[in-house]
């Protein structure tokens, strides 16, 4: 049965092969379709598959159930933001790992699919506080390679957003973000699968993922050239420690800086324990920065990160609960103003023994 990829739903069986622009198969036939395939399709700008008459679960798919495109076509997005953000990370992270693998292999990039693929997160995630607020809270972010390319090129685009960039600008520092370890896939299994800090005497080979990214992306159209600089430059550092170029703050670019502060919020968030997200993680970003990373940046960062839980629900280190309700301007982000539950408010920043323990959720 042929359906438009407006009308597939989670469960329905493909009974063909699915192509995009490559000999390889985006869908292999036999698969159970999830919400991610479908967003999969979408992005890839498939317009129909061929399905099985029924779903996984064995229940029939009648043809009537085309008269749904319709409304499929006029459904509001925003409706269903939370959802959506979900579907197109996913689908972000799975593009990623393939894309990676081809890149292993020595396929070039090849950024119109790229584009594809990630397009849709930047696109609608950004809109969305909430998503993006529900982000911040978990260890996804880290959980594999993919996802932390994709989360970099996030967070870059996000706080480029929030620097009041424009649209296309905001794209490309997003881009940039995602592209900026492309480099890793040169490198020999036994570097790649070690953490950056534990390179060892293999330190300078892992060091050159950064001129490799460049290399691989130098030419790919519609990357602009403050796009390229932020890849080569975000592991520079202010004060000239950085590589590989060695270069410091006066000689980087505003992109270079922004990526380098979201490349080091993922460093310190895969040494920190879910719990505390990203309230913990700040913490140890604004104490190992000093002097690495831009101050204005960095504070930027911490303070729109933080606003995004103006209203949620906290427990302090001394086990008491309240609302966050202001972000002080003129100190650390990570101690708010809140009001306890008996409307008592407390200014954290007055009191350096008191402090957010965690974000309750749920």
């Amino acid at each position: 049965m042929l359906l438009k990829a407006s009308v597939l739903k989670a469960g329905y069986v493909l009974k063909k092969d699915v192509y995009a622009k490559s000999n390889k198969p985006l869908i292999r036939s036999g698969t159970v379709l999830k919400d991610v395939h479908i967003a999969f399709l979408k992005a890839f700008l498939i317009d129909s598959a061929e399905v099985e008459t029924k779903t996984a679960s064995g229940q029939t798919i009648h043809a009537a159930e085309e008269k749904t495109e319709k409304a499929a076509e006029t459904f509001d997005p925003s409706e269903m933001k939370v959802d959506s953000s979900n579907g197109n990370y996913q689908m972000a992270v799975s593009a990623y790992n393939s894309f990676f693998k081809q890149w292993q292999s020595g396929s070039g990039i090849n950024i119109g699919e790229f584009r594809r693929a990630v397009m849709p997160l930047l696109a609608d995630s950004l809109n969305d506080p909430i998503w993006i607020a529900r982000f911040f809270l978990k260890r996804t972010m880290i959980r594999s390679g993919a996802d932390r390319s994709v989360a970099m090129g996030l967070l870059s685009a996000f706080l480029g957003k929030k620097l009041s960039f424009s649209q296309g600008d905001i794209y490309q520092i997003g881009l940039a973000g995602m592209l900026a370890d492309c480099g890793l896939a040169k490198l020999p299994p036994s570097v790649l699968n070690k953490k950056e800090n534990d390179a060892g005497n293999e330190r300078s080979l892992y060091e050159r993922h950064v001129t490799d990214s460049y290399k691989m992306l130098k030419g790919v159209p519609s990357l602009t050239e403050e796009a390229m600089l932020a890849v080569i430059q975000h592991h520079e550092r202010e004060d000239g420690s950085g590589y590989p170029l060695r270069l410091n703050g006066e000689r980087l670019s505003r992109s270079g800086k922004i990526l380098a502060v979201c490349d080091r919020f993922l460093h310190y968030a895969a040494a920190c324990p879910e719990n505390g997200w990203p309230v913990r993680i700040l913490d140890r970003l604004i104490e190992g920065s000093y002097g690495k990373l831009s101050g204005y940046l960095l504070e930027k960062f911490c303070n729109e990160v933080m606003t995004l839980f103006i209203g949620s629900e906290v427990m302090l280190s001394d086990g008491r609960r309240g609302k966050i309700v202001f972000i002080p301007a003129k100190s650390s982000a990570t101690r708010p103003l809140v009001r306890l539950e008996n409307n008592q408010v407390i200014d954290l920043s007055g009191n350096k023994l008191l402090g957010i323990d965690q974000i309750v959720t749920g």
